[in-house]
């Protein structure tokens, strides 16, 4: 099927680094082994070393299905994790004389998240243990709209279980972001900054010098450096003539947006009532800010027709734009290996920043999404399902997944384990983590982000003023999500 990258544990011949398990990834993996004995239940125990055996023992392989998704394409080693995860536990259960055997058929998503979801859920609704995988990998905000459903099962019994081997180093604010209704659901698989990118050469073209380059990030943490500046700099580039798009976005409705929220000072969840929220006057000031970007044509009107490969285009590959405002730090991964510019001239080109407020009321941040692992209700396997998530959440593992997608650590130790303290960008990038925000762990966080996209799409194409936008933003919540999910201050 196009779009999707198999993985299989018993099919891959390739001699793997992995192969060479630290001391602790072992004893986590022996200490395990009575639990896989308990889930694989039916397997007679290995014969004494003094009984005389006539016959081939046979092996049973029992089979895990997962589902991941990039749809960034160097993200392959949330797939590619659990298959080697599976490889450890196998290479342990060969040790200890059992007859049985792990695999795990693991798929990747290149396509849309839109068809992701709808795959799932598709898949989901029909319930069939045969078609629905073990394990399924996506953003941490499908959480708590599967377990609504009832698709996942909350994970705490496993995280409790395997909490001193490998959870207690975990982050801890990523539980937070996997935890709806007092649960979680998910194990965190990795986490990122995103970013407003700019180009370097632009502003030295503008006269920028290089200490006034390197320092915006800091200007921008101590809003000395705020959104009507980043205007005014777009207005320079386009009097200049150095580019064809000052400001460009992403084109698609997603969580980023939330961040120029509270960029104005708002807010957009309520922890008392575990309510969305839609704050007037900071959102009102956002589809301002958009609104007057495109009327001075330092943003394209049409920013919601453009498909993804001509964002990075324009900010990463030709230059003719100058501000991408909702950059992700995965994008640096993607511009090197789908792209093919070479790092050290995106270090010398491209520079990042936090997203800036908007004045002494608003706050410089930058939105973190992890993606995460979930068991699913109907799987024959859950608790081998938890195991191989565990296993596959290991440092090692992690940071292949965090150097070759240009993702952040999930756990304390790796940072200081050497492949991930020498890798540059990574630290650079982590400088962020600070001021990072999250979005809402409710139902209808994803029907929230799209409506808020069309209401922004709505102000950029010229068919709603900001205060109309505002308007369609709460009439449309009303509708779609439910009075009861929301309030409006």
């Amino acid at each position: 099927m196009p779009g999707i990258l198999n993985l299989s544990s018993c099919d891959k011949k390739t001699e793997r680094s992995d192969k060479k398990m630290r001391k602790g990834t072992l004893w986590l993996g022996v200490s395990c082994l009575l639990v896989a004995a308990l889930v694989l239940t039916g397997c007679p125990p290995a014969p004494q070393v003094d009984e005389v055996v006539d016959e081939v023992v046979e092996i049973e392989t029992v089979t895990i299905r997962a589902w991941t998704i990039g749809p960034d394409r160097p993200a392959f080693y949330r797939a590619e994790n659990l298959v080697l995860a599976a490889d450890r536990l196998n290479t342990m259960l060969e040790a200890s004389g059992a007859n049985v055997r792990v695999e795990v058929e693991a798929d990747f998503w290149t396509e849309s998240w839109s068809s992701y979801r709808k795959r799932a859920s598709l898949t989901f609704a029909e319930g069939d243990p045969a078609v629905v995988p073990d394990i399924i990998l996506s953003s941490h905000l499908d959480a708590p709209t599967w377990a609504e459903a009832g698709w996942i099962i909350p994970l705490d019994e496993y995280i409790e279980k395997y909490w001193d081997y490998a959870y207690q180093d975990f982050f801890p604010h990523l539980w937070e972001a996997v935890t709806w209704e007092g649960q979680i659901w998910a194990v965190p698989q990795d986490i990122e900054v995103r970013m407003v990118w700019y180009r370097k050469d632009h502003l030295r073209a503008l006269g920028w010098t290089e200490e006034e380059i390197n320092d915006l990030p800091r200007r921008v943490a101590e809003r000395e450096f705020l959104l009507d500046d980043l205007l005014q700099t777009a207005r320079e580039l386009k009097r200049a003539g150095l580019v064809e798009y000052p400001i460009i976005h992403r084109p698609t409705a997603g969580p980023d947006f939330l961040q120029y929220v509270v960029a104005h000072g708002g807010e957009y969840f309520d922890q008392a009532t575990g309510k969305l929220v839609i704050d007037r006057g900071p959102f009102l000031e956002m589809f301002r800010f958009f609104d007057r970007a495109v009327r001075e044509q330092l943003l394209p009107s049409g920013m919601s027709a453009w498909a993804w490969p001509a964002v990075h285009t324009a900010i990463a590959v030709e230059g003719t734009a100058g501000f991408q405002i909702t950059g992700g730090m995965w994008h640096w991964a993607e511009f090197i290996k789908d792209w093919g510019i070479p790092e050290e001239q995106l270090w010398k080109n491209l520079g990042w920043t936090l997203i800036p407020a908007s004045g002494p009321e608003g706050t410089p941040n930058q939105l973190g999404h992890p993606l995460a692992y979930m068991v699913t209700a109907v799987s024959q396997n859950k608790d081998l399902a938890a195991l191989l998530i565990t296993l596959a959440s290991s440092v090692e593992l992690n940071t292949n997944h965090a150097l070759t997608g240009a993702k952040l650590a999930i756990r304390r130790s790796q940072v200081a384990f050497a492949p991930f303290a020498e890798a540059e960008f990574l630290s650079a990038a982590a400088e962020l983590l600070p001021y990072q925000i999250f979005s809402p762990a409710h139902p209808k966080t994803g029907a929230f982000l799209t409506i808020i996209h069309d209401a922004i799409s709505g102000v950029q194409a010229g068919a709603m003023t900001p205060e109309g936008a505002l308007d369609f933003l709460i009439e449309r919540a009303s509708l779609e999500i439910g009075d009861e999910h929301f309030i409006v201050r």
